[in-house]
């Protein structure tokens, strides 16, 4: 039978005996819990109304029956015409009470308004019905208003100063719960400092008067939020429980056990929140609708969308937009854009401020076939102006990335981006960071940034904590800290976040703040690489190319760079092009894949890759073309390459271009060498004074620090210094070592030196036959110097026997190689062939 019918056939039974309500109301004292019951006492004090028999039975019964929730907790099952029936019949019987004089069911009417569900809720009748409570100074009136007033309601604006006063007014008129509403009240405001002198309060006023259930639920709560004790939270939920009152205890504690906060049955917990949603607990709806969305154990889409209606039904937000979430976002065989754009716009008509931003998402970032940026934009400003923090930080975004002006208006950015943080944002919070950090659209300021971190990490942000630990590692803005980074890098990746985790495997790598763990570098480079981080697989590959921690690789190491390289890391494709020039892990030379790798990294302003390609192309790995080869490592140079400054010294100091000035050569060597990158080049325009005043001395500092580093051409320079005394005394021993280092890697130049100084004895024992073999080395790869004298040794018989024949083939070769000397003696000058 439906509720009308039902009901109104309650109703004529009772009518008919009206002196048996007063006994009937009594034997319903005891049991209101169940629908049945509570409608059946509804009748009889309707009934009782129209007969004029309200006696004092009657009137306890009224006012039991709405105590707790209990009239809601009667139509909370009914659906559809079932509900509208209900609602009407407890509005048109609270309206015959209130104007018979009982100013209570005013306040009755005003609840029913604030708690019914869409479209019968009211808040304009809401607040009608409960001033008219207030105008006839009813006590529960004036303490319920007044608390609604100190706390927030939909339908009252929060004014805490009348609301104080009502309730204190409430209690000068002996009002029995003006204390609870008061202590209710004073939750609201807590300092931190004041949260355990509150509890005391309440467990001391609970112990003494008549104890105020719903606070058990407000202090388990304050332990819970507030202190962090989530013991004690758990002891006050159990305590609610225990009360008499269970609803949102019996809610609050369930939530827990499904959260995985606190041990318990799951199933029972279940029980217990769709038990509380049962008691207008209309949070538990929402709960249960995520839960049965979000957890996998559970996941059941059809059961998250009949809770999130249930909490719909009654102008719930939150699940509009939940249940939106559902067919925007969560499974393919539920998507209906249509419907989960009706929900976001049933929350914005509800005044949602978060459903503005959620619409403007969806149709920024969800695809090109729902963009709508002019519309998004329009919501967007509307919830920044609402005060939303995400809607500052988004249009921030937008003009940081030219989507809402033409070209990127970084200054409008940082505007919102400021206004977002004001709010809190987590978002806005972090890009003001990055902000400061860079100079963006202000002067650059670490402090600035660092502050700005601090809040993000604050706020649980694992990109904070990175960046935070850059900071650190700097010494930007803060004292440099290591330690302080690793234990923020430690604490984003025990989060799982993939750059701290790279990070992390350059501190085991390197034992910074730690104790070198190759083993633990490599297992957070495998996370962050598993993650996606493209960085990370870089290293990866660098351990098994270079055998740090792993035995070395070949086939392993090329399939992280190629794997990081296809989808875009610098300088996995700087390696791969290093590769296919080098021949590694099997590859067969390829010059064409060789460019086309180092290019992609080059074009994208990487300094090592520009200057490879500028040696590529002015060398001709594949064609010679100068031109371009000196445009990449002009860039390369502009971006701080010391290879690429000293190779453009090498250009024009050896003067390959007729037209370069040597003289320009000294100012890229200088650039190198105070970056600490030092070739011979730097030594000869001092020894020569290109480009600078000539200085033997520097010359020679340049030589030595070149030739410790193991440069070639540095060594021979040096063995020269030492011989011939410049920029240092004289030296035929150090000379002799740095020669023979020089001509062990086939310095044509120290051959000839070696073989000079071993046919004298200078610096070492004479050993003629030795000093022919350099020279032989030397003449055979073209050093004019070195044919001449050994010619000198074929006709002096010095070291060889005599031989006139060999003499005279030698001095021809040094002739035709330019040699003055040979020219002479053959009698003709030969054109220098190179």
């Amino acid at each position: 039978m439906e509720f009308k019918d039902k009901y109104l056939k309650l109703l004529t039974e009772k009518k008919q005996n009206p002196e048996s309500l007063s006994g009937e109301s009594i034997k319903l004292l005891g049991d209101l819990n169940a629908p049945d019951k509570w409608f059946e006492a509804m009748a009889v004090c309707e009934a009782a109304a129209d007969a004029g028999k309200m006696d004092e039975n009657i009137l306890k019964l009224r006012h039991k029956m709405f105590l707790q929730g209990r009239e809601l907790h009667a139509g909370i099952n009914l659906d559809g015409q079932d509900y509208a029936d209900w609602f009407a019949q407890l509005v048109d019987f609270n309206k015959k009470l209130a104007e018979a004089g009982i100013a209570e069911a005013w306040v009755e009417l005003s609840s029913i308004y604030d708690n019914a569900r869409f479209p019968y809720s009211d808040c304009a009748k809401a607040e009608e019905y409960m001033l008219k409570g207030v105008n006839l100074d009813n006590p529960l009136a004036l303490a319920l208003y007044g608390y609604h007033l100190y706390c927030g309601a939909d339908y009252v604006k929060v004014d805490r100063e009348k609301g104080m006063e009502l309730m204190l007014k409430s209690k000068e008129k002996n009002f029995a719960r003006a204390d609870s509403y008061l202590l209710l009240a004073e939750s609201d405001s807590l300092a931190d400092d004041e949260v355990e002198a509150y509890i005391r309060k309440v467990v001391e006023h609970n112990s003494v008067s008549e104890p105020v259930n719903q606070l058990w639920g407000i202090l388990g709560d304050l332990y819970y939020s507030r202190l962090n004790n989530l013991a004690k939270a758990v002891e006050f939920y159990d305590r609610g429980i225990e009360s008499g009152d269970p609803p949102y205890c019996k809610y609050k504690k369930a939530t827990l056990i499904l959260n995985g906060e606190i041990e318990g049955d799951k199933d029972e917990a279940l029980l217990m929140i769709k038990d509380a949603y049962e008691w207008d607990i209309l949070n538990a709806a929402d709960f249960l609708g995520q839960f049965y969305t979000y957890n996998q154990e559970y996941r059941n889409l059809d059961t998250a969308i009949e809770w999130y209606e249930k909490a719909v039904s009654y102008s719930k937000t939150s699940s509009m937009i939940n249940l939106a979430f559902v067919y925007l976002y969560e499974d393919e065989s539920k998507r209906d854009v249509e419907k989960g754009l009706k929900y976001l716009d049933m929350a914005i008509e509800n005044k949602n401020v978060r459903a503005l931003s959620e619409k403007a998402y969806f149709l920024l970032e969800t695809g090109e076939e729902n963009k709508n940026i002019p519309l998004a934009k329009e919501l967007l400003d509307e919830a920044n102006e609402k005060g939303d923090g995400y809607a500052a930080y988004r249009l921030g975004y937008g003009y940081q990335n030219a989507e809402f002006s033409e070209e990127r208006d970084f200054p409008t950015a940082f505007k919102y981006y400021t206004v977002g943080a004001e709010r809190g944002h987590l978002y806005a919070i972090e890009m003001l960071g990055q902000y400061y950090r860079s100079g963006i659209a202000v002067e650059a300021d670490n402090e600035k940034a660092v502050e700005y971190y601090s809040r993000a990490v604050e706020k649980g942000s694992n990109y904070a904590r990175v960046e935070l630990a850059l900071c650190y590692e700097e010494g930007a803005g803060v004292e440099q800290d290591d330690s302080r980074a690793f234990e923020l890098l430690k604490l984003a990746a025990g989060d799982n976040y993939i750059y701290a985790h790279n990070r992390l495997g350059y501190y085991y790598l390197n034992g910074i703040a730690c104790e070198t763990d190759l083993d633990r570098a490599f297992e957070h480079f495998t996370q962050a690489a598993e993650g996606g981080n493209l960085d990370a697989m870089y290293n990866l590959g660098r351990m098994y190319k270079y055998s740090v921690g792993r035995p070395e690789n070949p086939e392993t190491a090329l399939k992280y760079f190629a794997e990081a390289a296809e989808k875009g890391d610098l300088n996995a494709n700087l390696e791969m092009g290093l590769s296919y020039e080098l021949e590694y892990g099997g590859l067969e030379f390829d010059g064409q894949k060789a460019m086309e790798y180092m290019a992609y990294a080059a074009d994208r302003d990487h300094p090592y890759a520009q200057y490879k390609m500028g040696v590529y192309h002015y060398y001709g790995m594949v064609e010679e073309n100068m031109e371009k080869g000196l445009e990449y490592l002009q860039k390369a140079y502009a971006n701080g390459s010391v290879y690429a400054a000293a190779t453009l010294g090498d250009h024009f100091l050896y003067g390959r271009d007729e037209t370069a000035d040597s003289g320009e050569a000294f100012a890229y060597y200088k650039y190198a060498a105070d970056r600490d990158y030092i070739t011979e080049g730097v030594g000869l325009c001092y020894l020569y004074g290109i480009g600078v005043e000539s200085s033997d001395s520097e010359a020679f500092k340049y030589f030595l620090i070149a030739a410790d580093r193991d440069v070639l051409a540095a060594k021979f320079r040096l063995g020269l210094c030492y011989k011939y005394e410049r920029g240092t005394v004289k030296n035929l021993a150090e000379a002799y070592r740095w020669l023979s280092e020089a001509a062990g890697e086939e310095s044509r130049g120290a051959e000839y030196e070696l073989g000079m100084m071993l046919l004298k004895g200078e610096g070492v024992a004479m050993d003629t036959e030795k000093g022919v073999e350099w020279l032989r080395k030397a003449a055979d790869n073209e050093y004019a110097e070195a044919q001449l004298e050994l010619g000198n040794c074929y006709l002096t018989g010095q070291g060889v026997e005599e031989d006139d024949v060999q003499a005279m083939y030698w001095y021809q070769k040094a002739a035709e190689n330019g040699n003055e000397d040979a020219q002479k003696i053959i009698g003709k000058r030969s054109r220098k062939r190179r």
